[in-house]
This record gives C-alpha cells, structure tokens and sequence, in this order.
C-alpha cells in the first residue's frame, strides 16, 4: 500500500525491497541493477523503521582545581524525570555542571567558560545508550600548552555494576588522546550505539577546486535536539546557525522519518555526481578537441608526404634501378654458396667422424691380439675375482681338453694368420676413409672461397647502390615512406580512440535521478501521515506550557515552523514570539518529536533534554513554574524521558519537583 492510500488504514512504510521495485520499474532495468547502481556509489536502503535510541546519565562526577589552588569535586547521581540544578544566583557554576555533561556526552562542551574549563582536572559520567552501559572518562591537563585531553570509554554489563564499580573493575572499549580525537571518538560511538548515520549535505563551493562538495555532519549537530538553545536564540534546533538546513533535518532525524537520511544522501551523492560527470564531459570534450588537431594536423602532414612521394617517385633513373637489380642478383648467389658450404661442412664432419671410427676399430683389433697372446701364456693359480686357489687338477685338464682352468669353458682357438689378416683389412678401410676426408676437406675449401667471393660481391653490389642512393632520391624515398606510414598509423590509432570516447548512455544517473524522485514520494507521503499529529502536539504542548495564544503550527520538512498567533501568521524567528515562547515551542516540538516517533513504535528521539536558565526570559513566575510541572507530568506519560533543566528561580521548581531531584548549593557557589 502507498502513502495516504485506504483512509483509516494503518499506515506502514514501504520496504526497502519495494521501494528497488518502483525505482526498477520506473527505469526499466532489473531490481539487482538498480541495487548495484545505488551500492557502487556507496547508497543502500536501510529499514524504514529507525533503530530505538536512549541516552540515559546515571552519574555525574568532576573533580579539579580552581585558580586559587582550592580543589573541588562533584558527584551526582541521576535517574528518568526531571532535574534541575538550581541557586538563586547567577555565574555561580549552574551551568558549567550542565556543560560537564555536555562535554563528555558531546566530545566538547558547547559554551563553558574558558577559566571554568581551566580547573578540571577529570570529568566521568556514566550512562546507559540504548541498553549499553558505559563510563565516558575525561582527563584534562590545563598545565598543558596546548592543554592535553584523554577520553577512556569503559564499559559495564549493566547500569547497576556501572554506577558502583572503579575504573579498574570495567572493560576498556576505546581510547583517544586529544581534542580532536576524543571528539571523533565519542562521535564515532554516540553515532554507532544510537544507529545514526552522518549527514550528508552538498556544498556548492566546497571541494579542492571550489566547484562543490559533499560534508559530512553527524553527532555533534545532532546533539543540538537534545541540547536545546537558549530562548533568545532564532534558530528553532541546533547550535550551528551557518547551518540553515539543520532544523529540518533533525526534525526528519527523530521523528523516525523513514529514509529521509537516504533522500538527503542521494542529493548529494547525485550532486556530486553531476559535477563529475560535467568535469568527465569537459575532460572528453577537450580530449576530443585535441584529437581533432591532432588528426587535421597529421592529415595535413600526410598530404604533404605523399606529394613528395610522387616526385621522389619520378626522379629515380635506371641506373638506381640496375644497381638494385645486381643487388638481388648477388643476394640469390650468396645464398646459394651459403647453402654449397653449409652442405660441404656438413659432409666434412661425417668424413672426419668415419675416418675416427674406422681408426679406432684398427686399434681395438691389434690391442685385442696382442691381449690374447699374452692371456695365452698366462697360469693362473688363483681366481681374479674372489681369490680362492686353482687347484693343479685343472691346469691338468686345461692342457689335457683345451678348457679354461678359471672358468672351465673350451679356451678359443687362436689362429695369428687370420688375426694377421683382419688387422691389414681394417687398416685399408682406413686408409681409404682418410682419402675421403682429404677430397671432402679440398671440397669444403673451395666451397669457402665460392662463399666468400660471394659476400663480397653482394656487399659490393648494395655499396653501390647506397652510393646511388646517397647521391639521389631514393634515401629521400625511403624516409617518405617511413613518415607516410607513421603518420597512416597515427590516424588510425585517433579515429579508434575517437570512436571510443564516445560517451555511453549513464546507468547510475538515471537511477539516481528516479531513486531520488522515488524516495521524495515516499518521504513527502510519510511527512502528510506524521506532520499533522506533530503539529497538533506541538501546539497542545506550546499550549500546556503557558503560550496561550498559540492557535497552530504549520511545520515544514525544511525546518521551519510557520504558527499563528491571534489569528496572525508568525514565523518562530519573528519578533511575534518572545525568547521565553520560543523556549516553550522548541521544547514541545522535542516532546512532540519524542512522541511521534514512539507512536510508530519506536522511539527515534533520544529521551534527553538539557535546557538552561529555563524562565531567565520569564515576566511572571507562574507561567515559568506551569513550563516545569508539565514536563514533570510528561516525564511520567514518556518512559526513559529525562530533562535537566538549570534556573535561578528557586520558586520555578520547589514544590514542584521531589526535593531529591533538585540539586543546588548551601555554600556560595555550586561547586
């Protein structure tokens, strides 16, 4: 079901899937591109339900040094409700003990004195953010130039073992040992453990080149819906008046307005890349214009060279043309007679390896018969191998049958004529291979010098024609060619990569571009659904808080609240609304806020208020005292609400308040 469809039906918000769905359908593309798209520019679609936010301080404790060497220290423990830190007196600390909180639930305190800050040495509060029990410990060195801040965050399983146990006895999360860092730290925490994420708003003369930019705004704005302004202050939420946008975004913020976060990233992130794709086209435009230089440039060139080829062309004479024909002539020769020699090696080295052959078998056969006459003669007496005597029976039987007397086998006839004979065989066969190799060497010979007679006609032959050429066009012919086919090439490679540029139809921009207007329906229909019972609560509550005459309020999604008063139209920035109305306002939309979202089921709000000098505006005491006793009334309608509240009118809360909810001094000043 859409927004503001099915009058009296409940009214949920579309999920994430759907919403992929519509956005896919509008651009006709599948749902997992569409999720690629958004994801590849770092976008995903959370739950349309905010996660549960409370921040809850358990106890105070500060410990330091004033300038006069006097050391003090505070401890206060806190719960839900409604508290207030009261004297009767002005400047004497009410609220620096506001701002000790602030400046460890914030990661900087927002308007505490230069010489209050000075004197402390420790600041520790513990409190409980959406369920997780944690100690945020300061410790500052003002002795320090520039003075030195460390921030510990500890963590305990539950509030009870928080507010009762030492330092020692809780878990270590995190550390950071500067300003800056700690500011970063307990931003970084505050965002994660609330389940916020940073605002992006689009700067259009931000970036390095001044040409826009994205910036990122996460706890320390946000803080400012629960520490709430001063009622001089004109700017309805937040504490950054440069920041025009904040009222609204905060109201979308903890309202639990469902992907209003995601709306403002996708204009930015569309913004953004807007201007990429605008420095993209300018790159590619200027690229493009450079190659069409480059290609008339070249053109150019290339018609100038092949006009210089055709009269190079015409200027070669026949003697050129004879030089190159002798060149061609001795380059078929030289080939030949290279081909002659290498066979003629070849050759060679199969004679020389048949001539060391048939040497080696004349060897072989007058050794192995010079081998048998010696064995011939010998008697041996024992075996050569294992050495065990012969007995003299075998020799016996050795004369006697002819048989070896070592191995008894018939011993070989030995006959030195034919021995005689084979060996003169073999060393003719010799004889005639080495007149073999002396023709094949004498071959090999000639064939060197035909090799070399040829290389040095050829070499002759192209000396010749690069003396003509050296004395003509045709050197001047060769280089033309040569630029003629680079510049070719040079063309070729620029129409390619012209063709390539061309810019391709953009995915991701469309997509952005329907997300966004997807999403705006989607935030603008929420904002029909939930607007009207804000306006009404605000005005019921401005009402209860004694600013009588306020008739209705008309907020917008941009911030600003629009009332009428006596019938007149009042902007929350006219004179028509006193600081102390404005006061009242500011903390009904809170409330109203608070109450919104909890009516979804989920309370984006945080539950904490921080207001002070509450009636320092005021004419008469009743209606300061009314302010304070409906929201000690709303404190008990709105589980896990807390408001500490500073004021100098001890008749604004005694009576009203328990007396163990008023925390004040007897001494001359607060601390």
């Amino acid at each position: 079901m859409s927004f503001g469809e099915g009058k009296g039906q409940a009214w949920t918000p579309p999920s994430p899937g759907e919403v992929l769905q519509q956005v896919a359908a509008k651009c006709a593309l599948p749902v997992e591109a569409v999720a690629t798209a958004l994801s590849e520019v770092g976008i995903t679609l959370p739950s349309p339900v905010p996660a549960p936010r409370q921040i809850e301080v358990q106890r105070l404790r500060v410990a330091g040094t004033k300038s006069d060497g006097t050391a003090f220290s505070i401890d206060q423990r806190l719960t839900t409700g409604v508290w207030a830190i009261m004297y009767p007196d002005n400047f004497v600390g009410k609220t620096s003990i506001l701002e000790f909180i602030v400046w460890a639930l914030r990661g900087s305190p927002r308007q505490l004195a230069p010489n209050i800050k000075k004197w402390v040495h420790r600041i520790t509060v513990d409190v409980v953010v959406t369920g997780q029990a944690v100690r945020l410990v300061l410790e500052h060195d003002a002795s320090q130039n520039p003075s030195r801040l460390r921030c510990r965050i500890l963590s305990a399983r539950n509030a009870a073992e928080l507010t009762d146990a030492e330092d020692a006895e809780l878990r270590p999360l995190a550390e950071a040992g500067d300003a800056k860092q700690v500011e970063e730290l307990i931003t970084t925490f505050m965002m994660e453990a609330l389940g916020l994420t940073y605002t992006r708003i689009w700067n259009p003369a931000g970036g390095l080149d001044g040409r826009g930019a994205a910036q990122l705004h996460g706890w320390p704005v946000y803080f400012g819906a629960c520490y709430l302004n001063p009622g001089g202050s004109k700017m309805l939420l937040g504490d950054y008046p440069s920041l025009s946008w904040l009222p609204g975004k905060l109201l979308e913020l903890f309202i639990g307005m469902p992907y209003a976060s995601v709306l403002a990233q996708l204009s930015t992130v569309s913004k953004r890349f807007v201007k990429q794709s605008n420095q993209a086209a300018h790159r590619a435009e200027q690229d493009q214009a450079a190659r069409r230089a480059d290609h008339e440039r070249w053109q150019r060139e290339l018609d100038d060279v092949r006009e210089q080829l055709q009269q190079a062309h015409r200027s070669a004479g026949p003697l050129a043309t004879e030089a190159l024909a002798r060149v061609d002539v001795t380059l078929d020769t030289l080939r030949t007679a290279r081909q002659a020699y290498a066979d003629a090696e070849d050759a060679d080295q199969r004679a020389e390896r048949a001539g060391l052959l048939a040497q080696q078998q004349v060897m072989d056969a007058r050794e192995t018969w010079q081998a048998r006459r010696v064995l011939g003669l010998l008697s041996p007496s024992c075996c050569p191998r294992c050495e065990e005597p012969i007995d003299g029976g075998r020799h016996v039987i050795e004369r006697k049958d002819a048989s070896c007397a070592v191995c008894t086998r018939p011993l070989p006839q030995v006959n030195a004529d034919l021995a005689q004979a084979r060996i003169a065989e073999l060393e003719r066969e010799l004889a005639g291979q080495q007149d073999l190799r002396r023709q094949i060497s004498d071959h090999l010979g000639l064939r060197k010098q035909e090799l070399a007679q040829a290389q040095t006609d050829h070499d002759a032959a192209r000396a010749r024609l690069d003396g003509i050429r050296a004395a003509s066009a045709y050197q001047v012919l060769r280089d033309l060619e040569l630029r003629a086919a680079r510049l070719e090439g040079q063309l070729q490679v620029n129409e390619t990569t012209q063709s390539a540029a061309e810019p391709e139809s953009d995915t991701t921009a469309t997509v952005l571009s329907v997300a966004h207007k997807v999403l705006t329906k989607v935030v603008t229909d929420a904002g029909n659904h939930l607007f009207p019972d804000l306006n009404q609560q605000i005005v019921a509550l401005a009402r209860d808080f004694g600013v009588r005459d306020l008739e209705s309020v008309d907020f917008k999604r941009n911030g600003n609240l629009n009332a009428t008063k006596d019938g007149a139209k009042t902007p929350f920035d006219d004179e028509g609304f006193p600081p102390g109305e404005r006061l009242r306002v500011r903390i009904a939309v809170v409330i109203a806020m608070l109450r919104v979202s909890m009516q979804r089921g989920v309370p984006a709000h945080p539950g904490l208020l921080l207001i002070d000098a509450v009636g320092s505006e005021e004419v008469v005491t009743p209606d300061a005292t009314r302010l304070v006793a409906e929201l000690e009334k709303l404190s008990k309608q709105v589980p896990g609400l807390q408001v500490i509240v500073t004021t100098a009118k001890p008749e604004y809360v005694e009576g009203v308040l328990p007396p163990e909810r008023i925390i004040t001094s007897s001494g001359p000043f607060m601390f």
